[in-house]
């Protein structure tokens, strides 16, 4: 290589870095804009960027918690973003500090706040999210059928669910399976091969394949797998050209009796699909639903994210009267619950302030959480009064009798738990009693239920005809 062609490659490099950090500049001003500034600071302030070795582009999360916020709750907005920048317009990899590995950036000469080191791949080339294991599955009887079924998936025998397809709503916990699926996989002591990939990935993989008249290549990285999982199967349906791609892969993986693992937001029939061989060949496989999680399913998923929160932030402390209110009052699903959570974290947790029913209810406000229709207090007397024979009245007043008082406790537990009424609002509408008679009434149906006392059984039956 000559003088002149060296320095002329070195100057493009450095032009490339540069651009990199330009690009990564720009994305970063504008997502504080968007997101504003606290909530930047919170959660994006300590992202950076840097290239791989073989020209990939990568954000490096402090942590797998703020990993699993961002791919979450800005993954599409910051791809999006870099994608109208980018005149490449590479793709995003979301990577934590715990995954770097030993591997070079592809240039030093990149700036010092744009480095980060490359993850350790997946055997198959797609690490699953370590925080999505069967561990922190937690299950319900909306779930335990696909639970039984996606583990089943996981032995090294033959499966006779294959295709196995799992759908449901957005937060039903598909995405969670199928990560939960490929991590135990890779675990094995079979040495088999899992590669989990979004449908949007799969696209982006046939088209760039297609593009440099390569397909054989990626034709290899997705058959030669033991276990392949795709989610969001959706968004390959009507596409002609990753139809039949789509096609030719799951047939020759289940013909070499290699597992196919597949999800989406509906059922196979329901699949807008173009090729009629490929949604017979999905109808024919195992398809099961995954529903939304019931009241102590999301108590059980809340308790589960609070505690790996913890693991970040050690001092996080949530109340029981919180966790009942939040996993009453989120019933979209466990994304949703896990963006509250963090909101709540970057409120107080990360401003050293206690975690208060205000800031939880703040969270709620700001994000909009969409939840079941508007319980009041009224409703909640009416119904309570009624299943233990008493009148509304009686609630109400300042008699003290067993068969008042106990109703009554679960009636202002229950106001706590299924509204946003402040203690002292919730006081004044059961005879102008003062906020503190409101938390010994919830602390004493608390002590009741973790001593075993038939009384959950009670509560469980009365929110079900409250919200019914």
């Amino acid at each position: 290589m000559s003088k002149q062609e060296n320095v002329a490659g070195t100057a493009g490099q450095t032009a490339e870095n540069a651009s990199i950090s330009e690009i990564w500049r720009e994305v970063r001003s504008r997502l504080r804009r968007e997101y504003g500034a606290a909530l930047f600071s919170a959660e994006m302030a300590r992202l950076r960027v840097r290239t791989t070795a073989d020209g990939r582009v990568e954000v490096v999360a402090p942590n797998a918690f703020s990993r699993a916020w961002v791919e979450d709750h800005a993954g599409a907005r910051l791809q999006a973003l870099w994608t109208s920048l980018d005149p490449r317009q590479r793709s995003l990899t979301v990577i934590s500090e715990d995954d770097v590995a030993l591997r070079p950036a592809a240039d030093p000469a990149l700036p010092a706040e744009d480095r980060a080191e490359a993850p350790a791949p997946n055997r198959a080339g797609r690490r699953p999210a370590e925080r999505f294991t069967f561990d922190t599955f937690m299950v319900g009887p909306s779930n335990e059928v696909a639970c039984a079924a996606a583990r089943s998936v996981v032995n090294g025998s033959p499966s006779p669910f294959n295709p196995a397809f799992f759908y449901g709503d957005y937060g039903a916990g598909k995405t969670h399976l199928l990560n939960a699926i490929a991590h135990s996989v890779e675990l094995g002591s079979s040495r088999r091969k899992a590669l989990y990939l979004t449908a949007e990935e799969f696209l982006q993989g046939f088209v760039s394949a297609m593009r440099a008249r390569d397909t054989m290549a990626f034709k290899d990285s997705v058959r030669k797998v033991d276990v392949l999982l795709i989610d969001d199967v959706h968004f390959i349906a009507g596409k002609p050209k990753t139809e039949d791609e789509f096609l030719h892969t799951v047939a020759s993986l289940v013909a070499d009796g290699r597992q196919v693992v597949l999800a989406s937001h509906c059922p196979p029939s329901e699949l807008p699909v173009i090729d009629q061989r490929l949604a017979s060949l999905l109808r024919g496989g195992f398809a099961c639903e995954l529903a939304r999680p019931d009241l102590d399913l999301r108590r059980k998923i809340l308790d589960c994210k609070i505690a790996q929160a913890r693991g970040h932030y050690p001092e996080l402390e949530v109340t029981e009267c919180i966790r009942d209110f939040l996993a009453a009052r989120i019933t979209s699903g466990a994304r949703d619950m896990e963006g509250v959570l963090n909101n709540v974290i970057a409120r107080t947790a990360l401003l050293d302030r206690p975690v208060t029913m205000e800031v939880v209810e703040a969270a709620l406000r700001e994000l909009s959480i969409p939840g079941e229709r508007r319980i009041t207090v009224d409703d909640i007397q009416k119904v309570v009064a009624a299943r233990y024979g008493v009148k509304v009245a009686d609630i109400q007043s300042k008699r003290r009798t067993k068969t008042v008082v106990r109703p009554r406790h679960v009636a202002m537990y229950l106001a706590k738990t299924l509204t946003t009424r402040s203690l002292p609002d919730i006081g004044r509408r059961f005879g102008g009693r003062d906020h503190s008679t409101v938390i010994h009434a919830v602390n004493k149906v608390i002590a009741l239920i973790d001593a075993g006392d038939p009384l959950k059984e009670e509560i469980d039956a009365l929110t079900r005809d409250i919200r019914g």
